[in-house]
């Protein structure tokens, strides 16, 4: 079976496998990615890590080793823009490794990765046109048209978090104003929370976390809403009314078939994913949305991985 190793690269963690062209992992492992003893560090984990992924496997039937990276790529597997990884900008990623394996080297934006996986082996298989996002931190998103990953003119495109959804919102960490992101990450999820919070709104939540409420997360506040806390469930619904905001001009945009959602922020489940959908309806043709599925990713926590050897096949 051909094979291809799959390297998933994080701020933290270097997560690596061997993934087979059915999108098995064969071999997986993970190590830290050494980014606070500077880039060549980085750079030599990387390369320990193919090493151990192509250990024991037949050379013949490797046909070739996939890497998803944060920041900007363009064409030829340059990344620019990391801000997470020291020096990782202007670096030709591809080209070292595949002079030190002498194998093809795929290298792309991390969410992008993640979408072209989940068209190849997850949610998005069968379908031929798909938008997917993950949401966590901040929101990241790819596109699949026709079959082929939307790349952009010289870089990875899609930057789906960075749309405007209000001129005069608040300041994202991109420098822009109103992103969708600084509405749906994470912190500003919680912040959310807080604020209702200090204004004396009931709510479960400060029981979940005895007290100190800066042990709210978006778990905790899914939790809250599992159990029947309106305030959780109005949370959420807020958050999904803004992301389905930005949603709605991409299905106008793009007219895909299936929506994919991903990231821990997605573990809310119905309630925002219930008020993405209405969102959509109430913001595009209805020739265009009646046939979208909303699904959740399905990759899993190898997700990266898989969809790192994706882009080799």
């Amino acid at each position: 079976m051909d094979k291809a190793v799959g390297i998933d690269l994080g701020g933290t963690f270097i997560k690596f496998g061997l993934v087979g062209r059915d999108g098995s992992i064969l071999k997986q492992g993970q190590k830290e990615s050494g980014g606070a003893k500077g880039r060549g560090e980085v750079l030599l984990r990387i390369e320990t890590a193919i090493k151990e992924a192509l250990s024991g496997a037949k050379l013949s039937e490797i046909k070739g080793i996939g890497i998803g990276t944060p920041g900007l790529v363009n064409s030829a597997g340059v990344v620019f823009l990391a801000p997470n990884l020291p020096n990782w900008n202007k670096i030709p990623l591809a080209e070292i490794f595949r002079k030190k394996f002498g194998l093809p080297v795929k290298v792309e934006n991390d969410v992008n990765a993640i979408t072209w996986g989940e068209y190849l082996f997850g949610s998005g298989k069968g379908f031929r046109t798909i938008i997917c996002i993950t949401l966590g931190t901040g929101l990241g998103g790819g596109v699949v048209v026709d079959g082929k990953l939307l790349r952009g003119g010289t870089y990875s495109a899609v930057e789906l978090g960075h749309i405007t959804i209000n001129t005069n919102g608040p300041r994202c960490g991109c420098g822009n104003k109103g992103c969708v992101e600084s509405y749906v990450g994470s912190a500003r999820i919680v912040s959310k929370a807080k604020k209702y919070l200090k204004k004396n709104q009931a709510s479960i939540i400060p029981g979940l976390v005895n007290g100190n409420l800066t042990k709210i997360t978006p778990k905790v506040i899914s939790e809250a809403c599992r159990k029947g806390d309106r305030l959780a469930a109005e949370i959420w619904k807020e958050v999904g009314a803004d992301v389905g905001v930005m949603l709605a001009d991409m299905v106008n945009v793009f007219n895909p078939e299936a929506i994919i959602i991903g990231g821990g922020v997605a573990q809310a489940g119905k309630p925002l994913f219930n008020a993405i959908q209405e969102e959509i309806e109430k913001r595009t043709f209805p020739l265009l949305h009646k046939k979208i599925k909303l699904l959740p990713a399905s990759l899993g926590p190898e997700s990266g991985i898989k969809a790192a050897a994706a882009l080799v096949f």
